[in-house]
């Protein structure tokens, strides 16, 4: 499903017009109306506005990343604009850069449940406390 689909699906969803989602974004319905088209694709700046509007993630809404250019998607997490991208989504489209070390700890992450993550999260916490383990500042 393209952005405008998956903007429109969202949209009824919160059962919503394109003029009452234009309003709560701020932005006139006949650009709505555009994205819904698939006229013209948003830039990640309406896309947080209609997601924040709709309550979903951004991630959500966006059906191919390489529209939106790495550029962007970095200043905007640059910017500290990342609470509307899911986490997963966020790392496949490279907001989290990852080093060598740091990826197999993440697919590793991953295939914990919810108990399993958490005790994870602890672990790592208790090893930052332990001197030998701290990196130097």
């Amino acid at each position: 499903m393209a952005t405008g689909e998956r903007i429109k699906a969202a949209r009824k969803k919160a059962g919503l017009t394109q003029k009452a989602l234009g309003e709560k974004c701020n932005m006139p319905d006949s650009q709505i109306r555009q994205y819904e088209l698939g006229m013209v694709n948003p830039r990640i700046e309406q896309l947080r506005r209609i997601a924040a509007a709709l309550g979903v993630y951004i991630s959500d809404l966006v059906d191919d990343w390489s529209k939106i250019s790495q550029k962007e998607i970095s200043d905007d997490w640059g910017n500290g604009n990342h609470g509307s991208v899911s986490h997963e989504k966020a790392i496949e489209m490279g907001g989290y850069p990852l080093n060598d070390s740091e990826k197999p700890l993440l697919d590793n992450y991953r295939q914990l449940n919810n108990d399993g993550k958490q005790k994870a999260s602890d672990y790592v916490e208790d090893l930052t406390k332990i001197p030998e383990y701290r990196k130097e500042e």
